[in-house]
């Protein structure tokens, strides 16, 4: 027990540092961190927009996946019919719920990635996931707008414990002998043993990484159950994620179905849901299988994918629905420009508009973004090049061999420094009342190129006709 007083003697800070000096060695915890950040700016900043949160879930293609598969999923099933895409999505579903919905996914995906080969890792992240399911089959049977959140809050309370058992196993163990196991005795045994408390871990973590303030508080242990709060209240959200976590813990001890029996009667009227509904949810979650989050996922595929042209159809059909029932231009571009991206497997996508006589890169998905944007610029004048080429007589190029000495003279010298790493691109031109006002661009990288239909192009094309409508709407 000295030594394990003596490595924190400096009290509190010096358990900090550590953490983060073993956090910042590992690498997860850090990406996760830059996940929430960026989440996080694109859901609360005062301009946000729903291409700024599609782009920062469409940079990692899992996520992306699992996102659309779970927004397809019986929690989302009444909310607009088949999404194929984080555009869609963040239109039906709004914004909060689309960013808490990718946060939870990306919060136990990275945990599973970097969590280290011990039983008590294993079973701390068994806790966090199980109560994560809780709380979604509850909300489900609640119908909840934005139940997400719940979902979020509940995984996010176990995250003192779990990175005590990830960097810090020999003193999680000492923690967990003190507590006997006791869910409600760890603070106590935590500050024994290290100085600070798991909430105060918690707290800290949800403090540098910018959480909203209804999460960092959902991370904290409830003092008491003497009243009721509204659902989907910061409150309410506090007693769902304890109540998730114990049942969790109370299931992984294998206790008797008397023991959860009164748990969950405890529970029922701070949450205003029947004890029915929550025994149902608690079976429900043990008899899931763990699709959306720690099952494997194939890498991202290089090049076409080989459905692309049935993927471009079904985007046009949905991009058609959407822009009658009054979608956006804004909301528009970010749906087109991700169908064309994911449809046809594009390394990028890029959409260019006519900016104080120049064209200037605007929005785009893919690799390298946002950073690459503001160097995605060039010359409204003519030049002899394939993009003023396309420009001028307002035609669809199909660039297949970037380095091709037949083409190499036609690529500016601005795009090669830009992107190195292209090897086929695609320019459609945007006309406007007979004049070309801009275009979308997109590219495949070295080594994963691939052709394009006919039958493709013209389902770009009509993709790009229906970004003109919307246009014309908007002016």
């Amino acid at each position: 027990m000295t030594t394990l007083i003596s490595t924190f003697e400096k009290g509190k800070a010096d358990f900090f540092a550590l953490l983060s000096k073993r956090m910042g060695e590992k690498g997860d915890f850090p990406a996760l961190s830059k996940s929430a950040g960026l989440l996080d700016e694109s859901m609360y900043a005062e301009n946000s927009k729903i291409s700024d949160i599609t782009s920062a879930i469409l940079s990692d293609f899992t996520l992306t996946q699992k996102v659309i598969r779970l927004a397809n999923s019986a929690m989302y099933s009444g909310m607009g019919g088949e999404i194929t895409t984080i555009t869609h999505a963040a239109v039906v579903l709004g914004i909060d719920a689309i960013s808490n919905l990718a946060l939870s996914i990306r919060f136990v995906d990275t945990l599973s990635s970097s969590a280290p080969d011990s039983e008590d890792a294993r079973v701390e992240l068994a806790k966090a996931i199980l109560a994560g399911d809780i709380a979604r089959n509850i909300v489900v049977k609640s119908n909840m707008r934005n139940g997400e959140e719940a979902v979020v809050c509940a995984l996010m309370h176990h995250l003192g414990r779990l990175l005590l058992v990830f960097y810090f196993p020999d003193q999680w163990s000492e923690i967990r002998k003190i507590s006997a196991g006791d869910k409600s005795l760890e603070n106590d045994a935590a500050l024994e043993v290290i100085g600070v408390t798991i909430d105060e871990i918690s707290q800290e973590i949800a403090k540098t990484w910018r959480l909203p303030k209804k999460i960092s508080d959902s991370m904290a242990s409830l003092v008491s159950l003497n009243e009721s709060s509204i659902p989907g209240s910061p409150e309410w959200l506090k007693i769902m994620a304890n109540f998730a976590g114990e049942a969790a813990s109370l299931i992984v001890k294998k206790s008797s179905k008397d023991e959860l029996q009164k748990f969950t009667s405890r529970y029922g009227e701070a949450l205003l849901v029947s004890s029915e509904d929550i025994t149902e949810s608690i079976d429900l979650a043990l008899n899931m299988a763990q699709e959306y989050t720690v099952q494997a996922e194939a890498e991202k595929p290089q090049g076409k994918p080989g459905d692309s042209w049935e993927r471009l159809a079904v985007g046009v059909h949905e991009v058609s629905k959407a822009l009658a029932q009054g979608m956006d231009f804004s909301s528009a571009l970010s749906l087109i420009l991700e169908t064309i991206y994911a449809g046809m497997g594009f390394n990028r996508v890029v959409t260019f508009f006519r900016d104080a006589e120049r064209f200037r890169a605007r929005v785009g998905f893919g690799s390298r973004m946002p950073e690459v944007l503001p160097q995605l610029v060039f010359p409204e004048a003519y030049v002899a090049d394939v993009f003023h080429l396309s420009l001028a007589n307002k035609a669809d190029v199909f660039i297949q061999d970037v380095t091709s000495s037949k083409v190499a003279s036609s690529v500016p010298v601005w795009f090669n420094e830009a992107l190195p790493d292209v090897g086929a691109f695609i320019l459609l031109p945007l006309v406007f009342n007979g004049r070309a006002v801009g275009l979308i661009y997109a590219d495949w990288e070295i080594g994963a190129t691939g052709s394009v239909e006919s039958c493709e192009l013209a389902s770009m094309g009509a993709l790009r006709d229906h970004l003109m409508k919307a246009l014309v709407k908007r002016k």
